[in-house]
């Protein structure tokens, strides 16, 4: 057997780098590499007067002051009806825990493309995760409603 103080210097940085990938293939093939689980979230904006917020962005910032230690975003875009549906890097959903959500309205320019609205269409409160009052848990079995948000003034 040999001892640790026998090995050159040079097989000694290649049995660590082989430790080393076989660790991390071991991690790959353990899921970890496709994220946290998803829970379906979809609800819809609506404005003081009942109307839909018709086109912008919602966004769910996971609240760490109510232990969602999620580092990501979950981002869903507003359609013509005032409904989104929240993607986290690409897929479908959003991980489960307390959110702190944001809202972003845009209008569309005359070449089509989005611009942040300038028209005080929302309070700009909601767009901050800071200033924010909107919160919501993200959970496998939802009420009815549950991710719907009213925008006050």
């Amino acid at each position: 057997m040999l001892s640790s103080t026998s090995w050159q210097p040079g097989i000694r940085s290649r049995v660590l780098a082989l430790a080393a990938l076989c660790a991390l293939m071991g991690l790959s093939s353990s899921g970890c590499k496709s994220g946290p689980k998803l829970v379906p979230v979809s609800g819809k904006v609506t404005l003081m007067d009942g109307k839909p917020l018709t086109k912008g962005s919602v966004v769910f910032n996971p609240d760490k002051a109510k232990g969602n230690t999620f580092g990501g975003l979950a981002v869903g875009e507003i359609n013509a009806q005032g409904e989104y549906t929240l993607q986290t890097n690409g897929k479908p959903g959003a991980p489960a825990g307390w959110y702190k959500v944001t809202v972003s309205a845009t209008e569309a320019t005359p070449d089509n493309t989005s611009v942040t609205a300038k028209a005080p269409t929302i309070n700009s409160t909601y767009s901050l995760a800071d200033t924010t009052p909107l919160e919501r848990e993200v959970v496998a079995t939802p009420a009815a409603g549950a991710y719907d948000l009213k925008l006050g003034p």
